[in-house]
């Protein structure tokens, strides 16, 4: 997946969190750390401090 960063405000935090709760839920480390470089990704194309994605839109782009 590619994206176009514009801010990379957040990534490190959503990357954390996202990776925190999926290994939390029992997901496994592979499919965790897929899920957190997604959300970082998807934080990093928004202009200032952002919030994670929701699962919904990490989701989706793990489907695309």
């Amino acid at each position: 997946m590619e994206v176009t960063a514009v801010d990379s405000n957040g990534a490190g935090d959503a990357h954390g969190g996202v990776l925190t709760a999926a290994l939390l839920r029992g997901v496994a480390l592979p499919d965790a750390v897929r899920r957190a470089n997604v959300a970082a990704a998807l934080v990093v194309t928004k202009v200032g401090p952002s919030t994670s994605p929701c699962a919904d839109e990490i989701g989706c782009l793990l489907r695309a």
